[in-house]
Formats: C-alpha cells, sequence, structure tokens
C-alpha cells in the first residue's frame, strides 16, 4: 500500500510537470529509469496498435496467419529485420515507425541503462555508498591513522581466535574520501586483511548511515571520528547516544517478565546484546569529564508511569530472599534497557601516556618492526632506604606533555618518601609560555595545585617568578615547577646541565613533547653532551613513523633516545590491564580485612562486579592498577613468604598506596573536605559523605595517612597484601 501511494505520487507531480519530471527520473536511481523505460515502451505499442487499428494496415508477418494487431506490432517492435515481409507503401511506413522506435527503445536506451546501472554500481561501490548484510564484524566508525593499527590488532585477535572464516570483520565508515582512505589502507595493509575490510561512506551523526553498519550483529564498535575536526568530541557523544538508541530499539524486549526466574533471563539476554563502544575523545579535558561524571544521563529515557509488573513483584515479594534478588535484578535490568553500549572513552595522549610510563612497551603490529623498551622512570625501583628520587623533565606543554606529567604524578609514588619528606618526585615543564600554560593547568587542577609544592620561573624576566606557599598542610609527595623558556636558550641549556651534573639521586628522564616532529628530534640530538651520559632515558615525540629516531638511537651517543607518540599505532586491545583492573575491585568489595589471609580472586565473578561500576570507581580502579608495575619495583618482584605477618611491610605498603590515592583524587578534582563538612559527616554518617562527594567533589579521606581512622587504613592494607596476585 504504501508504495503504492508512492508511484501515485510520483505520477501526480510527473503530470503537473513533464519536463521536471523526466529529469528527476532520468537523474534518480536505477528502478525509476526502469519504470520510466517500461512505461515509455508500453505507451509506444499502445500508440501502434491504436494507429494499426485505426488505419486498417495489414502488418502480418507470416502468411495465412489470422490478422493480430497486437503481435503484429510487438514482433516489429521487438525485431526490425521483418519489414520486408509487409506489403503496400502505408504499410511499410508504418512498420518502419514501429521497428525504428523499438530499436530505439529496447536497443539503444535499454542497453544504455543497463550499461548506466554497471557504471553507477562500480562508482557507487568505490564511493562507499552500497549496503551490505554484515554480521559478526567490527566497527570503526571515523578514518584516521589509529584506524589502521587497530585493524592489524583486530585481524591477529580474529586469527588467534580461529575467526578469520568470517567474510568481512572490519566495516569502517568515514565522511571523508572512501578512495584516499582506501588508498592508504593498501599501503598499510596486507592483502589477507585488505581483502576483509569494506568502507562505505557515511555520517556519524545520520542515524540512517549508522544503521548501515548492522550495529546490533556487529562483536565491537571502534568510534575514532574523523581527523581534524573542530568540534569532533562533541559529534562522537551524539554518535554514542545515537548508536545506543539504535541497539535499544532494534533489541526491544517487547515483553514483561511474569516471574523472577523470567526477568532473570531477560537480563542475561539484554547483557548479551550489549556492545563495547570504545569512543575516542581528542580533548583531555572533555576526557576528564567523562572520567568524573557518570554518563547515564546521556542514554536516559524520558520518564515512564510505574510499571504494571514492577508494582505486582513487589505486592507478590515483600519480604526475604525473593524480595532481595527481585532488587538485585531489576536494578541491572533497568540499566540495560535505557544503555546498551558499555561505554569505553579513551584519549590518545593518555593512551600514550600509559604505553610508555605504565606498560614501558611499545609493539608496532607491521611484520619486522623492532619492539621498543622504555625504562622506568625509577629505573629498577626506589625502596625504603633508597636515597633516589624521579625527575621528569617535559619540554613543551602540548597535550602530550601534559598527559605524560599527570600519569608520572598518578604512578610516582615511593615508600623512600615515608622516611625523608625531601625525596619528593618532582615534575619540571619546560616551555615559552609556562606562565600562561600553568594558568590554564590551576584552572583545570585547582584542588591538586592547592595541595603540592609548585614554582613558576621565568628565565626571560627572572623577577615574575614565583612559589606557591610552602605550608605544613601539603602532604603529597609530588611537586611541579614551570619554566618559561626556549628549550635552545642558554639558561634552560645550563639548567638541562645543572640538572645532569647534580649527584643527589635523582632519576633524569626527559620527555621532548612538540607537536612538529622535526623539532623534537633537534631538540633531542642539541642537548648538553652530559645529558646524554647521565639522563635516565630521554623520550621523543613522533607523529608517524620512529625510524628517524630508531637510526639515530644505533650511535652510541643517543643510545638513550626513544621515540613514542606515533599515531598509528596508539590503542592496545590487550585485556591484560583490564584484568588487574577488575581484581582489584574484586579485592575492595568481596574481601574483609577480618578474613584469613590468602583470599582466592574469582575473575568472573569479578567481571560481574564490574559491570555494576559507576565510572568514577572504575577509573578509580584503573588508576589503581596503572601503579602495580611501581610498587612491584619498590617492594619486590615476588611475594614474601611471611607477608601477612609482616605487619610493618604491609603498613608502609597502605601508607604508599594512600600517597597514591591521594594524588589520582586531586587529579580527578576532589579536594579535602573542610572541617564543618567533616563534622556533618561524623554527625549524619555515610549518607551525608556519599552527598559531599557527588555534589561538592569534597572527600573526607584526603588527608595524611596518620589521620584516617584504622577501619580506613584496611583498605588500604588489604590491597597491598594483594599486590601480587593482582
Amino acid at each position: 500500500m504504501k508504495r503504492l501511494k508512492e508511484f501515485f505520487g510520483v505520477m501526480k507531480n510527473f503530470f503537473r510537470h513533464p519536463v521536471i519530471g523526466i529529469d528527476r527520473i532520468l537523474s534518480s536511481g536505477i528502478k525509476w529509469q526502469l519504470l520510466f523505460l517500461l512505461g515509455v515502451i508500453v505507451a509506444a505499442i499502445l500508440l501502434f496498435i491504436v494507429i494499426e487499428w485505426l488505419t486498417g494496415s495489414i502488418l502480418t508477418i507470416k502468411e495465412n496467419d489470422p490478422r493480430n494487431i497486437f503481435v503484429d506490432v510487438y514482433y516489429h517492435f521487438a525485431d526490425p529485420g521483418n519489414q520486408y515481409v509487409v506489403e503496400g507503401t502505408w504499410n511499410r511506413f508504418l512498420a518502419f515507425l514501429i521497428s525504428i522506435t523499438g530499436s530505439a527503445l529496447m536497443g539503444g536506451l535499454l542497453i544504455s541503462i543497463f550499461s548506466n546501472i554497471i557504471d553507477r554500481r562500480v562508482e557507487r561501490a568505490r564511493e562507499g555508498q552500497i549496503g551490505y548484510k554484515f554480521r559478526n564484524h567490527y566497527v570503526i566508525i571515523g578514518f584516521d591513522k589509529m584506524a589502521i593499527g587497530l585493524i592489524k590488532q583486530l585481524y591477529q585477535k580474529s586469527v588467534a581466535e580461529q575467526s578469520d572464516h568470517t567474510p568481512y570483520l572490519f566495516v569502517i565508515q568515514t565522511s571523508g574520501s572512501v578512495d584516499s582512505a582506501r588508498h592508504e589502507l593498501l599501503s598499510k595493509l596486507d592483502a589477507s586483511i585488505d581483502r576483509r575490510t569494506i568502507i562505505l561512506h557515511g555520517g556519524r551523526d545520520s542515524r540512517e548511515d549508522l544503521e548501515k553498519l548492522h550495529l546490533p550483529d556487529c562483536k565491537e564498535i571502534f568510534l575514532l571520528g574523523e581527523e581534524n575536526e573542530t568540534d569532533h568530541d562533541s559529534i562522537n557523544i551524539e554518535c554514542a547516544a545515537l548508536i545506543n538508541r539504535i541497539l535499544r530499539e532494534k533489541n526491544a524486549i517487547g515483553k514483561e517478565p511474569r516471574d523472577i526466574e523470567e526477568l532473570r533471563m531477560l537480563v542475561a539476554q539484554i547483557q548479551s546484546r550489549c556492545k563495547k563502544c570504545n569512543v575516542l575523545f581528542e580533548a583531555q579535558s572533555t576526557f576528564a569529564v567523562f572520567q568524573r561524571y557518570d554518563i547515564e544521563s546521556i542514554f536516559q529515557l524520558p520518564k515512564k508511569t510505574e510499571r504494571q509488573w514492577l508494582v505486582h513483584f513487589q505486592k507478590k515479594y515483600k519480604d526475604g530472599a525473593e524480595n532481595e534478588k527481585l532488587l538485585k535484578l531489576t536494578q541491572p535490568f533497568d540499566r540495560l534497557s535505557e544503555r546498551l553500549i558499555d561505554f569505553l572513552p579513551f584519549n590518545f595522549y593518555e593512551t600514550w601516556a600509559e604505553k610508555v610510563l605504565v606498560r614501558g612497551l611499545y609493539t608496532p603490529h607491521d611484520k619486522g618492526s623492532e619492539v621498543i623498551r622504555y625504562v622506568p622512570i625509577d629505573g629498577d625501583g626506589i625502596g625504603y632506604d633508597s636515597n633516589r628520587y624521579v625527575h621528569l623533565v617535559i619540554v613543551g606543554m602540548t597535550s602530550m606533555g601534559i598527559a605524560m606529567g599527570v600519569k608520572a604524578a598518578h604512578i610516582a609514588h615511593y615508600p623512600n618518601f615515608l622516611r625523608d619528606r625531601s625525596k619528593r618526585t618532582r615534575i619540571s615543564f619546560i616551555d615559552m609560555n609556562a606562565d600562561t600554560e600553568f594558568d590554564r593547568l590551576r584552572g583545570r587542577y585547582d584542588s591538586l595545585f592547592d595541595m603540592c609544592d609548585y614554582r613558576v620561573i621565568d628565565t626571560v624576566e627572572p623577577a615574575k617568578s614565583y612559589a606557591n606557599p610552602n605550608t605544613d598542610d601539603k602532604f603529597t609527595d609530588i611537586e611541579f615547577e614551570f619554566i618559561k623558556g626556549s628549550v635552545e636558550s642558554r639558561p634552560i641549556q645550563e639548567l638541562l646541565q645543572h640538572w645532569a651534573e647534580e649527584e643527589d639521586g635523582r632519576l633524569l628522564t626527559i620527555a621532548i613533547c612538540f607537536e612538529i616532529p622535526q623539532k623534537s628530534i633537534a631538540t633531542a640530538l642539541y642537548m648538553p653532551r652530559l645529558v646524554y651520559e647521565k639522563a635516565h632515558s630521554i623520550l621523543v615525540r613522533q607523529n608517524v613513523s620512529c625510524s628517524t629516531i630508531e637510526l639515530i638511537r644505533k650511535a652510541h651517543q643517543y643510545g638513550k633516545l626513544r621515540a613514542f607518540g606515533m599515531l598509528d599505532e596508539c590503542y592496545d586491545i590487550d585485556d591484560d590491564c583490564m584484568k588487574r583492573v577488575r581484581r582489584i575491585n574484586f579485592i575492595y568489595h568481596k574481601i574483609t580485612p577480618e578474613q584469613p589471609f590468602p583470599q582466592t580472586l574469582d575473575d568472573i565473578e569479578a567481571r560481574a562486579l564490574w559491570e555494576e561500576l559507576s565510572t568514577v570507581h572504575r577509573w578509580s580502579n584503573v588508576y589503581n592498577a596503572h601503579s602495580v608495575p611501581s610498587k612491584r619495583r619498590s617492594f619486590g618482584k615476588s611475594e614474601p613468604e611471611n607477608l601477612d605477618e609482616d605487619t610493618a611491610l604491609i603498613e608502609m605498603m597502605a601508607e604508599v598506596e594512600h600517597n597514591r590515592w591521594n594524588m589520582e583524587k586531586l587529579i580527578m578534582g576532589y579536594r579535602p573536605t573542610t572541617p564543618g563538612e567533616d563534622e556533618e559527616i561524623q554527625r549524619l554518617g555515610k549518607e551525608r559523605k556519599r552527598k559531599i562527594e557527588r555534589e561538592s567533589f569534597a572527600h573526607t579521606y584526603i588527608k595524611p595517612y596518620e589521620a584516617l581512622s584504622e577501619s580506613v587504613k584496611d583498605y588500604d592494607r588489604l590491597i597491598m597484601k594483594y599486590l601480587w596476585r593482582v
């Protein structure tokens, strides 16, 4: 009925404006072109039938056959070679007209339309305009250099899972040039991977284009966005919400549960349809927002009237175990009904900072490429009795430079600070606009700089240098320096020389983070000679290829240079780190200090607990896991046999963990509670504490370790007991 109405609508418009109608039909899709041709052929045949009938013409081809007007016209229309059998001048003239019209319509026009069909099909395929049926595929929305490394990893993962028989593993959607994307893929990917890649043209803010990706049937979604977009993050947020809406509508249950068992089955069914959606945020400020706040408001449905089945359940199960089961099931049911994507934000700069400072490894996915191993900023570890301390110098306050500094502040916490308060980790930024950039950073991390020692050193106009007041309430073990000046200038070069000469236990790591690769290389090559001898490591930011740095560092003098920050090999799909993260969360939720040590870690239950976790607590566990390699170097790589009895070691480890936790909360935007807020929490209890955390972003436990209650300290002690098992 709908198609019939559409057809009559087209015909109505056609007869109202015939010239416009013909132009629109001829420039539209193949379907309407063929229908138009069929209509013209039928009209021409009917016209000649009427002419033959009115004029009494005889166009019969076979002798002694009875006259059949329709057959006569059709034979001449379809085959012009029958004109010679017709007798009479008028009859031959009419046969000629019918034959020439048939040749034009059945030969020329029909062949040109079919030729056009093939040409347009090829053109649409080249432009990524053809939709296909996909299943069990990976979806990459947006195309940039990061997509290439991602495809290589996903292909290797698919081969390892023995799923390489899938016809199309990767479906890429881009709003840019499909031809350019295809050429770039061909130059970087093996033929075996390229054959399994389909590129479609479309906008990620268009529902119609997203539906062509068959999102409900895919394995996983990677939302990257396009290169050089001014509103990249906003469009990605909008796209994530649109993807969720599509999945929710396509997977609508359409029925109400009748009992608890059916509710459990529905929860499991919806959970199986939930898709991982990895979302790239370019701006660190946007990424930080999605670390701090729960994202449910993006996906929330309009409030509906109370559901009758739930009212019935609540009346039926007023008390007891069944009511407890109902409560446990309705929460995930409500959450999954609203959100069918597992929203996983990531940031290019944060990911690279983790790769360098936490994992210490860059593994190219090209065959024959060498692995780059990064030297830990704390060397082989800084123990309680050590006189060493970390000094990370970041040249260039770019997005990458700030990400490296923040990541170091997350992980660089060591036990010798407990013995000697001067052994703080120092993070120094060098930039020609360091004072202005610090003002911007101060606005973003206001609570952090209130609780840390920092100084701004102006090498251009020394009188403008200043430091924050050095008060006793700064209990953090990180200090910051912001040094204004050009890295090529004499004062900065002398400062680098001085840091290299100092014999004070300094572990000097220099990270050169300029956006322009050539500038980073030049800076790395023209530093004081002593820096190359004494520095722990020199990291050089590169955008595309690490080949230049890899060649240079083969020379003895430049052996400590390491490239990082390459665009095409950023995101890692390795799940090992997430396993540690989920285990940490499991310890906090399932193991108590009263239970005897050791306890087993249940990875299946840990995964289930992780699914229920809020965004803020997820990131808290992630940052805790990032500090594990550093802690193991400081406290020993193997678990002590008498760990449960060595209370002094556990107490020391717990205090280091609390110092790390303080820094984590300050970086995430929390501030210490005021005395008045502490009094309210004492009087009103946990509910008031949660409200202050949620609404004021203040936390009562941001304080020195010795100021905590024993029950709070137990959480730090507990996680440290399980350090080597995480």
